[in-house]
């Protein structure tokens, strides 16, 4: 069976932890972007695979995310990792952006996402296999492989000189200096990162760390350009460093 639920709802959280918490047996939960022109959610890859072939060993909850106005206030996703891992941010963050694995409610895995819906699809089978015998795992002669980058191409020699530069007799030739050290990390200041002024309370600043978090998730941006995908990770680490020091600061 297959779930779909969607940021814009208000009861969106309220639904996804219900379906978690009644679902027994195997249960993923996938967050997925959505907007005019794609196709629905449910049948897109990996997930129509998985429905059709394991549909009956396995529940899938895709929460959507349509970028609306009204859905970039909730982290329905981001409330659940919480809960599931109260102790680690870590743990948690992994939960949001990957492919999360429960049973009976607890979490058991999480998959990373690879991108290309095959590669998923193999490494979700391989995980769902282990929880579940009545899930095959998938031919190891499928795996997908790591992605070689292309060869850099081969500089033209530069064309000789009439003479060997080589240096005077009785002088010895040294190596150039090594470049300097990078410059130390510039320390933010956490309140001006998440945009609210200091002496907040703690309650503000959550909201604002999530509705930022939700804002510049880089699953958001999964769909462009290399350099917008590393621009939202870079933006996340800082919002997620920024709410750990204010965390700590306020009761």
């Amino acid at each position: 069976m297959l779930h779909v639920l969607f940021f814009s709802d208000r009861q969106v959280r309220d639904k996804l932890f219900a379906l978690v918490e009644g679902t027994r047996g195997l249960l993923l939960v996938a967050g997925v972007r959505h907007g005019p022109g794609m196709s629905p959610p449910q049948e897109r890859e990996p997930f129509d695979t998985l429905e059709v072939n394991f549909g009956q060993a396995l529940t899938q909850v895709l929460v959507a995310d349509e970028g609306s106005i009204e859905g970039m206030w909730r982290d329905p996703l981001g409330d659940l990792a919480e809960r599931l891992y109260p102790r680690s941010k870590e743990e948690a963050y992994a939960a949001t952006r990957g492919y999360l694995l429960l049973e009976n409610g607890r979490p058991r895995a999480v998959v990373r996402k690879r991108g290309a819906p095959q590669e998923d699809l193999w490494f979700l089978q391989e995980a769902l296999s282990q929880l579940s015998s009545r899930i095959p795992p998938p031919e190891p002669a499928r795996k997908p492989g790591p992605r070689r980058a292309p060869a850099p191409r081969a500089a033209r020699r530069p064309p000789a000189a009439d003479t060997e530069a080589t240096p005077p007799r009785g002088t010895r030739a040294y190596a150039e200096p090594p470049p300097p050290p990078p410059p130390p990390p510039v320390q933010r200041d956490p309140w001006k990162v998440l945009g609210i002024a200091p002496g907040a309370s703690k309650e503000e600043a959550r909201k604002a760390f999530r509705a930022l978090v939700t804002q510049y998730h880089p699953d958001k941006v999964a769909h462009l350009a290399p350099e917008f995908q590393e621009l939202a990770e870079r933006k996340t680490r800082e919002l997620l460093e920024a709410w750990d020091a204010l965390e700590k600061t306020l009761s």
